[in-house]
């Protein structure tokens, strides 16, 4: 719910909470000041908070209890700017710079590289070649993340909002079944999220020994940590987990426990990392021929695309394991997941308490259904499903804030493009987690007519993402980005200067997609496709380093 209202209203929550059940939950979920709190309201708090959330994508929370106070009072300009009401303004090198001290202390963001791309500079996913690792980079520098939220709450009786907040802010009132509010251990809030049980430091540290001796295929030792109580869908720092790990060194008996662990739903056999790459992925770019046939035969599915558009058969590493995906019955695989489906239908369905955990399950599955129909270019089905949405469709997203245009932008499904924003009313300009709008993410995939047609349609190619990087930046090759450049007077001249853009199309469209015309008929003329030698451009969305291993140690993957 926080996600859609900043994304739909571009503004920040303010929650006049009663009950105290939002205030409850958000207590262990975020950065949380308090008015009751002494200290927690001076300038110098406000601005550790601030600058901390914001490094590391949290929510900060100014909870005001059932105090009167004015949030116009808080605004000290290097402390605690008034921009921080503004989701965009506060991303902007000159609002968050004057924030930081030289003793600020900021987590670390760490980088390997492979040692096989040393040479020639280049950085590498350990998907894409099995050398050693090793550190090359420590990176504490401040580094703003698009998943922070800003969340003021306030406890008093009667629903008051203060002054500043009103117009700034989207007010939102907590309701609460009375039984609900009795129970202080629900803690039901926000359209039905339930609060997650942390796990504690000893549980974390076996899903951390889980991950590494599945990379090591210590079968004993995978079933042994299971039985303690390791989570078998834990995700390193690069989203891949512990069946992943085990795939990647074609590890079959431990490929085999943790799809048979919990079954069907202990382990799922098409989980995608940072890079989209499955379980199926890794195994057969190893060439691991018995790990692949094994994967399949539980329900992997070949016909996946990793962020590079490349399916497992694309990154195969023998024929042998190429000649097995070729003929894969996928027939096979859309049993075994609709088998899957429906136990994981039976699992959600134990979740459901009241009416709004229904509401949540609907949408998440509606959600699904939407993403389905888009992925497979079925207009007329996702119109049936789209007529029986009765409120906003752009509140409904997936779990990395893409609405149904992102997503037919990224799949580049022209028609669905316009039927969405003629027929059903969807903005042309929406904003994902990140920042991203369609046709910067058409741009990234390279869809030159998804392109055209959103630029036709109003899109704006001059909006920045939280990286402050327009459509113009990530287009995919110089030939997209001269379809951009040539509309950037007509369409985004509100944002920039429409002579310079004309010029620039006359000069540079013309180069630019004769030589993207280049690069296609290369690519359409060159060999058949066989396994990479390197991850290629880091693409939307992927992580830009792993976390630190515990204790400091690298492992070698």
């Amino acid at each position: 719910m926080l996600n859609d209202v900043v994304y739909t209203s571009e503004k920040y929550p303010f929650l006049i909470d009663p009950t105290g059940q939002a205030c409850n939950f958000l207590r262990y979920r975020s950065r949380y000041l308090t008015a009751f709190k002494k200290g927690d309201f001076e300038k110098e708090s406000l601005r550790k908070g601030l600058v901390q959330a914001l490094h590391n994508g949290a929510w900060l929370v100014l909870d005001f209890a059932q105090l009167d106070i004015s949030l116009t009072e808080l605004f000290v300009e290097g402390y605690f700017p008034e921009a921080v009401l503004s989701p965009h303004e506060l991303f902007k090198e000159e609002i968050w710079k004057p924030l930081l001290r030289p003793t600020d202390e900021f987590s670390a963001k760490v980088t390997y590289e492979h040692s096989a791309a040393a040479a020639v500079g280049q950085f590498q996913d350990r998907t894409v070649a099995h050398a050693p690792e090793r550190l090359a980079d420590v990176n504490r520098e401040f580094d703003p993340k698009d998943a922070f939220r800003l969340i003021i709450t306030s406890t008093k009786e009667g629903g008051e909002v203060p002054d500043g907040v009103k117009d700034r802010m989207l007010v939102l009132k907590v309701a609460c079944d009375p039984k609900v509010a009795n129970d202080k251990s629900v803690g039901v809030w926000g359209g039905g999220e339930r609060p997650t049980e942390k796990r504690t430091p000893a549980q974390l540290k076996l899903d951390n020994e889980l991950l590494e001796v599945a990379f090591d295929g210590e079968a004993d030792a995978v079933k042994e940590l299971l039985e303690k109580g390791a989570e078998a869908t834990v995700k390193d720092g690069r989203g891949a987990t512990p069946l992943s790990e085990a795939a990647v060194k074609g590890h079959l008996e431990t490929v085999r426990i943790f799809l048979d662990w919990k079954a069907p739903l202990g382990s799922d056999p098409n989980s995608q990392g940072n890079d989209k790459r499955t379980p199926l992925h890794r195994a057969a770019f190893g060439g691991f021929l018995e790990t692949v046939r094994f994967l399949l035969e539980r329900g992997s599915d070949p016909r996946l695309k990793d962020l590079q558009s490349d399916k497992p058969f694309d990154l195969a590493s023998n024929d042998e394991t190429r000649t097995l995906l070729d003929a894969w019955d996928v027939a096979i695989t859309d049993r075994l997941k609709d088998e899957r489906q429906k136990a994981q239908d039976i699992e959600d369905e134990k979740s459901v308490k009241n009416a709004e955990d229904r509401l949540r399950l609907d949408k998440q599955r509606k959600m699904a259904k939407l993403s389905g129909f888009i992925e497979k270019g079925d207009k007329d089905g996702l119109e049936d499903e789209l007529n029986d949405i009765a409120g906003n469709i752009e509140a409904y997203r997936d779990d990395r804030g893409n609405t149904v245009l992102h997503l037919a932008a990224v799949h580049g499904k022209v028609e669905i493009i316009i039927c969405l924003i003629k027929d059903h009313g969807c903005g042309v300009n929406p904003r994902d987690a990140k920042g991203w709008t369609p046709i910067a993410v058409a741009g990234f995939h390279g869809h030159k007519k998804a392109c055209q047609e959103l630029m036709a349609l109003g899109a704006d190619v001059l909006i920045e993402n939280a990286y402050r990087k327009s459509a113009l930046d990530v287009a995919k090759d110089d030939e997209i980005r001269g379809v951009l450049q040539s509309e950037v007077g007509v369409v985004g001249g509100k944002l920039g200067d429409a002579d310079a853009s004309a010029e620039a199309s006359s000069s540079e469209a013309p180069a630019a997609k004769a030589k993207g015309k280049a690069k296609a008929k290369a690519k359409a003329d060159g060999p058949a496709p066989k396994a990479k030698a390197a991850g290629g451009a880091q693409a939307r969305g992927t992580s830009t380093g792993a976390k630190a291993k515990a204790k400091g140690k690298a492992k070698a993957k």
